[in-house]
C-alpha cells in the first residue's frame, strides 16, 4: 500500500514539512510504503488552459507534476500539506491542483476510492481555514479521493515552532494511522 505525501511549502524542516513527516511515519508504522514530494522543488509550469486534457484525458505538459500525478494515481490514500498564505494554499500547492484539470474533465468525484488528509499550519491565531479547506476539499472529490477530516493548526509562525504543541506531532501520527486502517478496511 502506497501512502503520497505532496509539500506545498516552501520550508523543509518548517511546521508543515514536521506534520507531513509525522502523518507519513503513521502510515509507515502501519506496514505503508510511503512516498513525498516538495513542490517547491519541482520543475514544472502551470495549467496552460490549452484545452488538450479535454480530448486527450491527460495534460500535454510533460514535467515533474506530471511524474507526482502518475504517483498519484498508484497510491492508496494522500497527503496533502499546506501552509496558509492569504487564506488558502501556497502558489506551489495551487499550481500542483491547477494540473489536475484533466481529472475533473473525467469526473471521478462519484469514485471516492481511496481517502485523503489535508494538513495545514497558519501563522495567525484567529485563521480561518474555509477557503484553504474548500479548495483542497474540491481538488480531493475531483480525483475520486474521499477526505477525511483536515489537521489545522493555528498560532504557528516561526519555523518548527510547532514543536511547542506537544500534541501537534501525535495528532498527525495518528491521522497517518487512521488513514492505513481506512483503506485496510
Amino acid at each position: 500500500m502506497l501512502v503520497v505525501g505532496i509539500s506545498g511549502s516552501p520550508r523543509k524542516g518548517g511546521n508543515t514539512d514536521l506534520l507531513l513527516d509525522a502523518a507519513l511515519q503513521g502510515a509507515q508504522s502501519q506496514g505503508a510504503e510511503v512516498k513525498k514530494f516538495y513542490l517547491a522543488e519541482a520543475l514544472c509550469s502551470g495549467c496552460l488552459d490549452c484545452g488538450q486534457c479535454l480530448t486527450s484525458g491527460h495534460c500535454h505538459l510533460q514535467d515533474e507534476i506530471t511524474e507526482i500525478y502518475q504517483t498519484l494515481e498508484q497510491a492508496a490514500a494522500v497527503i496533502l500539506a499546506s501552509p496558509v498564505y492569504f487564506e488558502n494554499v501556497t502558489s506551489w500547492m495551487k499550481t500542483f491542483i491547477d494540473r489536475g484539470q484533466p481529472y475533473w474533465h473525467q469526473d471521478k468525484r462519484a469514485l471516492l476510492t481511496k481517502p485523503g488528509l489535508f494538513i495545514s499550519v497558519a501563522a495567525r491565531l484567529s485563521t480561518d481555514f474555509t477557503s484553504i479547506e474548500k479548495t483542497v476539499r474540491v481538488f480531493f472529490l475531483s480525483l475520486g479521493i474521499k477526505p477525511e477530516p483536515s489537521l489545522l493548526f493555528a498560532g504557528f509562525e516561526e519555523q518548527a515552532s510547532i514543536l511547542d504543541d506537544p500534541s501537534a506531532l501525535e495528532q498527525a501520527r495518528a491521522a497517518g494511522i487512521q488513514l492505513v486502517g481506512r483503506k485496510l478496511h
